[in-house]
């Protein structure tokens, strides 16, 4: 069977017994967003005041491990728990539409019995592989298949940018990728040959192995070819709702029509969720049975009496409704009175799209007629511990020199020239680069980075030389390391410091007046508990307008970006001219496939801005 013929028989399946299909995605979904994650996230909050863990990053894992060994286990503990709710999430979505394929010969709980009776008679062995399957496959096949849980793993996006930096990095990573697929699609059959025929992992390997030789081709055509088809669907749903809005919004009741819309956006999106994880378990189950012609093989009898048909599609009917608008009744609240948040404009590394050599006086000049409220700049200690301007931990990159800077002295680095974009200029000590900010009356967010020549004198002599002037010209810093930011609000408590965050796994309790995130991970969720308390949230980088729009709905503090002039206009566009229709297009780009239940926080700050 082609692939076009796939799609038209799974989906044909899916609407003749729509009901079933949407009752247990959406049921278990709902479980996965509004109980397990929230419990989770709560244990491990309650984990780390109870071991008075402040924070949680690359940055500080060894040193947990090393003085706070029951808060790494308990960690540990959190991770597996998590990883077998995956395993039972699959378990039982697989399980589950086995059943309604069959006909529903068995009730919802024996099919919870079964999913309970496959995870306690899973050898450790097998469930050690499936923690790695987890790691390596799953994360990276999530266009295929994504849950709640699954969306929580995410690589970084300076990370990857990092990684695309470097041509051999680049190759690296792209082979990655086409291992990952290629070893997902070899062993699309190997969960269900571990769950449903209970085989061990080393079996269900080879004969998943042995099942897709030579069918390679024919089921990432199929995949492609489904995933285009609900794009398509998904893009024709959402285009003609932006255009009806486009209309509404000339009239009288554009709000009215917004809040309609939303509505309407949100059932669907959670209708188009239920149908690829259903279509994609078909795709699951037919590859592992090796028989496509199963779609056209209809039960001889369907359990499912015409009342209880009649019942389930009107409960999930009545859930969804209720489930939206409760969401709709939230957007309400805040259209009528809220307003739009209108972030802070931080220029990354004192640049605007590339108009300079970044971190360098004329780049700063240049910069600040452009009038961001902060310049973000770096600065690094010299050999002879001063302080110097510069964010690359060598001067490779931008001097072709292969010294750090804390192997040179400040007069050796300030005679040394850098080139980007097409720039060149000299790299500047941090006192005369205060100076020009100041003299051009811009305010600096200084990002204090360490190295191995960095000591906590350095913090000393940084608050000692620079607090009182950095206080009276409302200038801030902020710093990767954990202690260095302690050690400031220590010696400097009027002092403002943020602490960065490159991932969100946990919100932090430190001393830190704020907290510089990046934004991969950053949701609205880490940006009201820092509202309740009281802190700040810098999102960095914000490079495009759709970044732009959604930590503004979120309700961001302030933004990094290298496209200072670009995020200002596109501010200004926000909240001098608000569209309901543009509000709708921001909102569509939120409520992708890869969020398996929407947020309700996600209403609240989309609309925010109509207000």
């Amino acid at each position: 069977m082609g692939a076009w013929r796939f799609w038209w028989d799974s989906t044909r399946r899916f609407y003749k017994n729509w009901g079933s299909y949407v009752a247990l995605i959406f049921s278990t979904n709902l479980v996965i967003s509004y109980l397990a994650i929230p419990f989770f996230n709560w244990v491990l909050e309650m984990l780390l005041k109870w071991q008075r863990v402040s924070y949680v990053s690359y940055t500080n894992i060894g040193s947990i491990i090393i003085h706070q060994p029951l808060a790494a286990l308990g960690m540990v503990a959190i991770l597996l728990a998590i990883i077998i709710l995956v395993y039972w999430q699959f378990a039982f979505l697989l399980l589950g539409i086995m059943n309604i394929f069959r006909g529903r010969p068995q009730t919802v709980r024996a099919v919870l019995r079964s999913t309970v009776t496959s995870l306690t008679g899973t050898s450790p062995s097998t469930f050690l592989f499936f923690i790695g399957y987890f790691i390596v496959i799953l994360p990276f096949g999530s266009f295929i298949f994504t849950t709640p849980l699954l969306n929580k793993a995410k690589i970084p996006a300076f990370i990857v940018s990092y990684l695309m930096e470097n041509p051999w990095m680049t190759l690296g990573l792209g082979c990655f990728y086409l291992l990952a697929g290629y070893l997902g699609i070899r062993l699309i059959s190997l969960l269900p040959l571990m769950i449903v025929d209970r085989l061990p992992w080393k079996t269900a390997v080879t004969r998943s192995w042995q099942q897709t030789r030579h069918h390679l081709w024919r089921y990432l055509w199929t995949m492609i070819v489904t995933l285009f088809m609900i794009f398509l669907i998904v893009t024709t749903i959402y285009t003609l709702i932006y255009v009806a809005q486009l209309q509404f919004d000339k009239t009288s009741f554009a709000i009215a029509a917004a809040t309609v819309n939303l509505f309407i956006m949100e059932a669907i999106t959670e209708i188009i969720i239920c149908y690829t994880t259903a279509i994609f378990m078909m795709l699951i189950i037919v590859c592992y049975r090796q028989d496509f012609t199963l779609l056209r093989q209809q039960p001889q009898y369907f359990n499912e009496a015409p009342r209880l048909r009649k019942l389930t599609r009107a409960s999930v009917a009545i859930g969804l409704l209720l489930a939206t608008s409760l969401l709709v009744a939230v957007n309400l609240v805040y259209l009528n009175g809220l307003v739009i948040t209108k972030p802070i404009m931080i220029s990354h590394r004192g640049v605007d799209n590339g108009n300079g050599v970044q971190n360098t006086i004329p780049a700063l000049i240049k910069t600040s007629k452009e009038h961001p409220d902060y310049v973000e700049m770096d600065i690094q200690v010299t050999k002879d511990h001063q302080f110097v301007v510069m964010h690359d931990p060598t001067l490779k990159a931008l001097a072709g020199v292969k010294k750090k800077p804390s192997q040179l002295t400040l007069k050796q680095l300030e005679k040394i020239t850098v080139r980007e974009n097409g720039y060149q200029a000299k790299i500047p000590s941090f006192d005369a680069y205060l100076k020009a900010a100041h003299k051009h009356h811009q305010k600096l967010l200084v990002e204090i980075k360490t190295s191995s020549a960095y000591t906590a004198a350095d913090t000393k002599r940084f608050i000692d030389r620079y607090g009182a002037t950095l206080l009276a010209h409302h200038d801030q810093v902020h710093t990767l390391s954990f202690k260095v930011m302690r050690d400031l609000k220590r010696l400097d408590q009027k002092q403002f410091v943020s602490y960065i965050l490159p991932y969100n796994l946990t919100f932090p309790h430190t001393v830190a007046n704020g907290y510089t995130m990046e934004v991969t991970t950053l949701n609205d969720q880490f940006v009201d508990k820092a509202d309740r308390n009281h802190k700040t949230v810098y999102a960095w980088d914000i490079d495009n307008t759709d970044q732009m729009d959604q930590m503004m709905f979120m309700g961001v503090t302030g933004v990094v970006t290298d496209n200072l002039t670009e995020m200002q206009q596109e501010v200004k566009s926000n909240t001098d001219h608000p569209s309901y229709a543009k509000l709708l297009l921001t909102f569509m780009n939120e409520l992708s496939l890869t969020i398996a239940t929407s947020n309700p926080h996600y209403f609240k700050v989309a609309v925010t801005a109509s207000a």
